[in-house]
């Protein structure tokens, strides 16, 4: 990396733990940009990356929303700043980013079908009991998910399921679970044109019914969905990432996604790419070859164990599913940046280590020797 690069603001404003902005960190670098990270508390992932020029402590976006905008603009305004690559859906509302529009799937899903995209039949929810009153008529299963991403889709099997989701997730929305086979595009748009993209066939992902992707491979691009993109995306320039299941489109994101790794071992960096359009420099257009693998270790070791418990597939194809592969990239690199992928395990190992002191205490509560007695 140059010293005197461009600099640019990474921000997710929240919990850390993005592997999204330390990909975009990585990025950033190799294209000679001098990458800041905003941090919420000291396990942020990005801001350990040996590529972090600049660290900026911001409250949580959930928590102090005015505080978190006004920590931003500030910093925004001390710096010669490029642009600032939101790692989160509320980071691109809050700070009213490029593609604001596309993060509340009710705005979207209109202009998605008339692009000729196909979207599965959805119903709106305001609120729980509006949805506990509906919820004999439901098609079961079906995916239960904020129109504006704050926690991941839920999978529902029954109507006593519904009882279990929390009223603050609200509004939702409410489509079939679909069966077919998973996939997603990373791109670039800019002045209407789709500049680069990686399409992506998904192996597995975590949660394994209803997650993000843990295990995908870079497939040959599908020019017909690629016009009803560009048409859908006209009015944005920026990265994007879509999740896709068949020939239905799920989710825009319109932010650095975790899947930035696989473009760039495909040849893409789109990140650098975006940065050189800011900056008036010509970036010819390119799709990435099919074959490059990708994968979020944690995340896919969960999905495959998380399959083999319920007899979904057998010792010998998991084994398979889990063992290395050429040409495979991860989310978190250990090699040549171990810091992130460090803190990820110290954060995991204090997660399980608070969790299972929790259920120690539980177990040795005296209301619980009371219960038993």
């Amino acid at each position: 990396m140059t010293s005197g690069g461009q600099w640019v603001l990474v921000t997710e404003g929240s919990d850390g733990q993005s592997r999204a902005a330390v990909s975009a960190v990585q990025l950033l670098a190799e294209s000679g940009r001098r990458p800041a990270v905003t941090y919420t508390t000291s396990t942020t992932l990005a801001a350990a990356s040996r590529y972090c020029r600049r660290r900026v402590h911001v409250p949580a976006v959930d928590v102090d929303t005015s505080g978190y905008v006004a920590s931003v603009r500030t910093e925004l305004a001390h710096r010669p700043y490029l642009t600032v690559l939101p790692a989160s859906d509320p980071a691109v509302l809050e700070l009213e980013l490029p593609g604001r529009h596309l993060v509340d799937k009710l705005e979207w899903e209109p202009r998605a079908r008339r692009a000729g995209l196909a979207v599965p039949p959805t119903e709106s929810f305001a609120t729980l009991d509006a949805l506990l009153a509906q919820a004999d008529q439901l098609p079961y299963p079906v995916v239960v998910k904020p129109n504006v991403k704050r926690t991941l889709a839920a999978h529902v099997a029954s109507p006593r399921q519904l009882d279990r989701l929390a009223a603050d997730i609200f509004p939702v929305l409410v489509q079939p679970y679909l069966h077919e086979p998973g996939g997603g595009i990373l791109g670039l748009m800019w002045q209407g044109s789709l500049v680069a993209a990686a399409h992506l066939r998904y192996a597995r992902t975590w949660p394994a019914l209803c997650g993000t992707v843990s295990a995908a491979t870079t497939v040959e691009p599908d020019t017909r969905l690629e016009d009803g993109l560009a048409e859908l995306l006209a009015d944005y320039d920026g990265l994007f990432h879509v999740d896709l299941v068949g020939r239905y489109l799920l989710d825009i994101n319109p932010r650095v996604h975790a899947t930035l790794t696989v473009a760039h071992a495909a040849g893409l960096n789109l990140v650098g790419s975006y940065c050189d359009l800011l900056s008036g420099r010509p970036v010819p257009a390119v799709r990435a070859p099919a074959g490059h693998g990708y994968r979020w270790a944690e995340g896919d070791l969960r999905s495959v164990l998380w399959s083999l418990q319920r007899g979904r597939v057998g010792p010998r194809a998991a084994a398979a599913a889990l063992r290395p592969r050429r040409r495979t990239v991860h989310s978190l690199q250990l090699l040549n940046d171990p810091g992130p992928a460090l803190l990820r395990v110290a954060h995991d190992a204090h997660r399980i280590a608070a969790r299972s002191s929790a259920r120690v205490g539980r177990l040795l509560s005296p209301e619980r020797d009371r219960t038993c007695a």
